[in-house]
């Protein structure tokens, strides 16, 4: 809580400089809010595009990362960045698909292609309209990342089969997931993911919703050590950033950084795409009892969240069908 509160107190006074003084035209450094923490395998590609817009723009536009969510809450970065109280920040489908119901799609378990080419095709065919979305509530779009190996870990059984949901409390994050695990039969429960491992200790969840990243570095095994690799992915992280922010950096160097963001994405996907199998195996070496469900299980398990899908049909407009109809080639 302490921690929180710094972060909070620490983004307001960020805010009061970044609404109260011009941003340079020249070099300058400006701050990334992320919720996670450094050792998190996504901070590859973020790294990536820090360090490259760094050398590429001769130092004239710099990142300093604030990670596990010093300047704020996933849940909070939106409206910071909206602000100004946070020049960048990372946020996740899951949390902007209210906001942005196009996002829906996007969001839900089996929304995303799984595998890097797939992915990155379907990345750079949602980039103008995810521009154009994020424009229209008040900030820059910049890039996303996969959240390949999607997983259920739970802390008492392996949940094969869709019957095997019925009635568990489970942690999801965002609308949309919520409706999906009630077609499985299971009990939705928000939580903060940074309170996830502590939830699941205290019996308080059953299971989590969770990929292989946040099960290896969260150390969600020790807790919920019976995971299915359910293979689909879920949600994806979304770089954004402050309007007046971005509108202060030179018309170049702004077009480097957005080709970079484009690159990030490559960097991301192909690297999170091989990791995968190579998580599993740590987790597996640190004592969690991984099962990957097979085509048929694989098979039930989306077919009892589909009409999930349709139902997104109703909310999500005409940017939303046009966003599913880039997506559903791939489900």
């Amino acid at each position: 809580m302490a921690t929180r509160k710094r972060g909070i107190v620490l983004a307001a006074l960020l805010g009061t400089l970044v609404l109260s003084a011009p941003v340079s035209a020249g070099a300058a450094t400006f701050d990334v809010s992320v919720w996670h923490s450094e050792r998190f395998a996504w901070n590859h590609a973020l790294k990536f595009w820090m360090e490259q817009t760094r050398e590429k723009t001769e130092g004239r536009v710099e990142f300093r990362a604030f990670y596990s969510g010093a300047l704020g809450r996933i849940t909070e970065t939106f409206k910071a960045v909206r602000s100004g109280a946070v020049h960048f920040g990372t946020t996740a489908a899951g949390v902007e698909s209210s906001r942005i119901p196009a996002l829906s799609y996007v969001e839900g378990e089996a929304g995303m292609p799984n595998h890097a080419e797939a992915w990155l095709e379907v990345a750079g065919q949602l980039r103008p309209i995810l521009d154009r979305l994020f424009d229209a509530q008040g900030v820059k779009y910049l890039w996303m990342q996969p959240s390949f190996g999607g997983t259920v870990n739970c802390r008492e059984r392996l949940l094969k089969k869709p019957a095997d949901w019925k009635n568990l409390r489970v942690r999801t994050a965002g609308r949309w997931q919520v409706e999906q695990i009630r077609a499985l039969g299971a009990n939705p429960v928000a939580t903060d993911p940074a309170e996830q491992y502590v939830a699941l200790q205290n019996g308080t969840l059953d299971c989590v919703l969770s990929n292989h990243e946040i099960t290896f570095a969260f150390k969600l095994y020790e807790v919920a050590p019976k995971i299915v690799n359910l293979g689909v992915p879920v949600n994806v992280l979304i770089y954004i950033a402050n309007k007046r922010v971005w509108n202060s950096i030179s018309d170049a160097d702004r077009a480097t950084v957005e080709s970079l963001a484009v690159a990030a994405e490559a960097v991301a996907a192909k690297y999170l795409d091989p990791l995968q199998p190579e998580l599993r195996g740590k987790i597996k070496q640190a004592g969690g009892d991984v099962y990957s469900l097979n085509d048929a299980e694989k098979a039930a398990f989306v077919d009892a969240i589909r009409p999930v899908f349709d139902k997104m049909d109703g909310v999500s407009g005409p940017d939303g069908k046009l966003v599913r109809n880039i997506l559903e080639p791939h489900w």
